[in-house]
């Protein structure tokens, strides 16, 4: 049998040794009973303490965060009239560890999408793929457009044909048969990107 490793279970192997040694002591005379009790009784006292301790602490931590509370609430408050007195001049603020509001940086245009491609293509269906740029301002959106070759080898001009979210789309019921070409412009309030790389597709 091995011996248990577990706080639970030592106690409870430890109740069954005292409980097994008190109705048959006579079996075991090498054993004396008194240093099990004792340990256990120990064991179980401090075990009482320390959850009593553990209740204190958690007491404590809600009575520290409440406290916590109360102290941001009023720095908030006296911020807010410390604006007011300071407003004609902020730079008075650093008097009291604050500083004046950062003035607003403008949202600029996003960048151009990177690795535009098709990564699936089907009759009438095509699923693109693309990555941020990483200058510029963030996108809000991506439009997707196309353009259709006709007979004479000429280009229509570029239509939108959705607006997505994600980098990713899928189109369907394309036209088919025909030379097409796609490409992204990301788009935000600020203005639109250059179009990315031109993908060309028969479906």
């Amino acid at each position: 049998m091995k011996f248990p490793g577990d706080e639970s279970n030592i106690v409870v192997l430890s109740n069954k040794m005292i409980s097994g040694l008190a109705s048959h002591g006579t079996d075991f005379p090498s054993i004396d009973p008194l240093p099990l009790s004792t340990a256990q009784s120990e064991y179980l006292a401090a075990s009482t303490a320390m959850e009593s301790a553990k209740a204190a602490y958690r007491a404590a931590v809600t009575a520290k965060n409440a406290k916590l509370g109360t102290l941001k609430s009023i720095m908030k408050d006296d911020i807010k009239l410390a604006d007011v007195d300071c407003a004609g001049d902020p730079d008075k603020l650093y008097e009291i560890g604050w500083a004046p509001k950062s003035p607003a940086v403008p949202l600029a245009a996003p960048g151009q999408v990177e690795d535009f491609i098709a990564v699936t293509q089907g009759p009438g269906d095509i699923t693109f793929k693309w990555t941020k740029a990483v200058t510029g301002g963030k996108a809000s959106n991506f439009i997707v457009q196309r353009r259709n070759e006709d007979s004479t080898g000429v280009f229509s001009s570029w239509v939108q044909i959705c607006t997505c979210f994600e980098t990713s789309c899928q189109l369907n019921e394309q036209p088919r048969g025909s030379q097409l070409e796609y490409r992204i412009i990301a788009t935000n309030p600020a203005g639109d990107a250059l179009p990315s790389n031109t993908v060309s597709a028969v479906l």
